[in-house]
């Protein structure tokens, strides 16, 4: 099999839960997503303005997010060991992801694979207050008229086929770039009413059995 870029979301993707909805339940203001998503969904609101209301009354040290994070959004079964295979068959693998560097790669790191590349906003915790730090997204997409995450696939990107894991609204026009998708939860949602195909994610051990057959069908 020639080399991929393989593109994989974190929350709840990676994550057995989205850990942002985890940290805003426990240190934030309860159900703030629930009455978010339904504006995000209809495009009423970007996913940096979402963000930004769920993140405003968040109030925790970095040590209590980590801490919580380790203990209610583990990662999903199988994923070291498919880091592991996709680095032995000469892959690239790109954590990209509209969370938060200082949640993602503690997460990483201490499940033994903190040396993935990350791409992803950040946020400084303390319990005065939450500050969201964005990160470079370069120019508006000419698809979805905001700073998406194709623009970091792009600048990957050097015509190898490209494999994208995600879940979410954030995941919905990078997926659209991919040769072979990955989706569950809304994402899954989304491509199946616009008729794109996908194979559901489930875990990683089911990813590894899934991805070369897929990726040679494509070809």
């Amino acid at each position: 099999m020639k080399s991929l870029l393989i593109a994989c979301d974190f929350d709840g993707t990676i994550t057995t839960r989205d850990t942002l909805h985890v940290i805003v339940e426990a240190f934030g203001t309860r159900g703030v997503w629930a009455a978010l998503e339904p504006r995000l969904r209809s495009g009423e609101m970007s996913v940096e303005q979402a963000m930004s209301e769920q993140f405003a009354t968040v109030r925790a040290t970095p040590q209590e997010v980590a801490a919580l994070v380790r203990r209610d959004a583990p990662v999903r079964e199988g994923f070291v060991e498919w880091v592991r295979w996709c680095r032995a068959e000469g892959h690239h693998l790109v954590v990209l992801s509209a969370g938060f560097r200082s949640v993602i790669e503690p997460v990483l790191a201490e499940a033994g694979v903190g040396d993935l590349e990350v791409v992803a906003n950040d946020a400084r915790f303390s319990r005065a207050g939450c500050e969201l730090v964005w990160a470079e997204r370069g120019e508006r997409c000419g698809i979805c008229d905001r700073m998406c995450k194709r623009w970091a696939l792009n600048r990957r990107w050097t015509g190898q086929r490209l494999v994208y894991l995600g879940d979410g609204i954030s995941d919905r026009c990078a997926a659209r770039m991919a040769d072979v998708v990955f989706a569950r939860a809304g994402l899954a949602e989304h491509l199946a009413e616009e008729g794109v195909p996908f194979t559901p994610l489930h875990d990683f051990v089911q990813v590894r059995r899934d991805m070369e057959p897929l990726v040679r069908a494509a070809a």
